[in-house]
């Protein structure tokens, strides 16, 4: 499984992301809106998430709808 965080800010997203199968671990930050949601999309799905997140977090919704259940 695949566990990924978010820190939303206005001009990027820093994120982390974590294999529980394999211990990899990587930061990626995303300073576009057009990079973020490719990366989003990219995802492997159907998976879970939860955020603590306000408008910013539209992106994540609008780009892995149908794979990701929130």
């Amino acid at each position: 499984m695949i566990i990924i965080g978010v820190d939303f800010h206005p001009e990027f997203q820093q994120i982390a992301l974590v294999d529980t199968d394999t211990g990899e671990f990587q930061e990626k930050r995303l300073a576009h809106r057009e990079e973020a949601e490719k990366f989003y999309r990219a995802l492997a799905g159907p998976e879970g998430a939860g955020w603590d997140g306000g408008q910013r977090a539209c992106t994540l919704v609008r780009t892995t709808r149908g794979r990701v259940a929130v």
